[in-house]
């Protein structure tokens, strides 16, 4: 139910015409039935807040540049500087988005229409953070993976394929080569599309691998799936590509800083207090929010491509 949502608000006892009276009603309860369906808030990390805008470093190795030296009895210990990562900028994105009630939905008591807006500007501004999440993975210079195959096909080996990813994931080295420029990555989540799931789960090699477990409870996301496959938590948006499988380090990978957290107005009379909804004849609620999702560890991300 994470991933879309249909008019299923317990209201019909409720007429629009009290909805109304109480300008928070709406508002609220969007809001609470949205609790719990943002994918960006399992896989980034909090980012604390910004001011509209974001300069952050993508990592670099986590040891000094130089190796520890042998010194000699009274010589001068070197000294070896922070590995810096390259510099980057991010301005935050306002999302924004309104519903109306129509004098018209209130005498005729459309409750229908109503909780129809509702759901669709939750489906609405879920779809537009899985859309900004894809995009900051897209944007960064995350690791890529063609599968062996489309896993629906004969011949494919969908095991081999999130296997290759994960140790992509583990074996992620900075510049320098070898041991030392580990990043120490170990991935935690394969996100998918539910039919790319299905296409998954009834692979034979698949079935032996993956066991139910308690992951349906987290609350930072509904979509979190009741199974665990390759020592991933699984979790599924229908608004991405069907085409694309992701495994990554949850927390890791990616930052969320807000300027302006998720909120929506009471409902007020569009163009002006009349009693009746203004010129229009209409109420509104505005949902908002301004934010910045970017990728900063792109090596804890590998995209699976052709699955």
């Amino acid at each position: 139910m994470a991933n879309i949502f249909t008019a299923s608000y317990d209201a019909n006892t409720i007429p629009v015409s009290e909805m109304v009276k109480d300008p928070t009603f709406i508002p609220e309860q969007t809001l609470e039935y949205l609790d719990g369906s943002f994918l960006e808030n399992l896989l980034f990390r909090d980012g604390g807040s910004n001011a509209g805008a974001v300069a952050y470093r993508e990592a670099a190795a986590p040891f000094l540049m130089h190796d520890a030296e042998n010194v000699a009895e009274g010589a001068e210990i070197p000294v070896a500087g922070l590995q810096i990562g390259e510099a980057k900028t991010a301005i935050a994105q306002k999302n924004a988005l309104a519903i109306r009630v129509s004098l018209e939905m209130i005498r005729r008591n459309s409750v229908d229409m109503v909780t129809k807006q509702q759901t669709a500007l939750q489906n609405t501004m879920v779809s537009t953070g899985v859309k900004a999440t894809l995009n900051a993975f897209n944007s960064a210079p995350i690791q890529t993976l063609a599968a062996s195959a489309a896993w629906g096909a004969q011949g494919s080996d969908p095991v081999k394929d999130v296997l290759d990813a994960v140790e992509l994931v583990q074996g992620a080295t900075a510049d320098r080569s070898g041991v030392e420029g580990l990043f120490n990555y170990n991935p935690s989540h394969l996100v998918l599309h539910p039919k790319k799931l299905t296409a998954l789960l009834r692979n034979e090699q698949v079935q032996r691998f993956y066991v139910g477990d308690n992951a349906a409870d987290n609350p930072v996301y509904r979509g979190v799936q009741n199974v665990s496959l390759f020592g991933l938590t699984v979790a599924t948006s229908r608004w991405m590509n069907p085409e694309d499988v992701y495994v990554l380090e949850s927390g890791v990978a990616g930052f969320i800083s807000t300027e302006m957290p998720l909120q929506m107005t009471p409902l007020y009379e569009e163009g002006g207090a009349s009693g009746s909804g203004g010129p229009q004849q209409t109420w509104r609620t505005d949902a908002f929010r301004s934010r910045v999702i970017a990728v900063d560890n792109p090596k804890a991300v590998v995209k699976i491509t052709g699955a």
